[in-house]
């Protein structure tokens, strides 16, 4: 089963340390992390995003580009 698109409220609540919504947005903002607010006040985090910013997420694949330079001095 795929995880959750956003952090589920106990986990931003994990993360945080805090329960109530303005103190987990001012702990997110303290240390620099993006965040949405959504119609309840309360901060969305993206879960691929706090892997990243964990150190825990999937490595992005490299796109690789043909180095057309290379021919050009052949």
């Amino acid at each position: 089963m795929d995880s959750p698109l956003f952090l589920t409220a106990d986990e931003l609540s994990t993360l945080t340390g805090f329960k109530t919504p303005k103190r987990q947005v001012d702990w997110l903002r303290t240390k620099g992390w993006r965040f949405e607010i959504n119609g309840n006040r309360q901060a969305i985090v993206a879960r691929k995003y706090a892997e990243k910013m964990l150190g825990c997420g999937v490595p992005e694949e490299q796109s690789y580009q043909p180095n057309f330079r290379a021919l050009q001095g052949a």
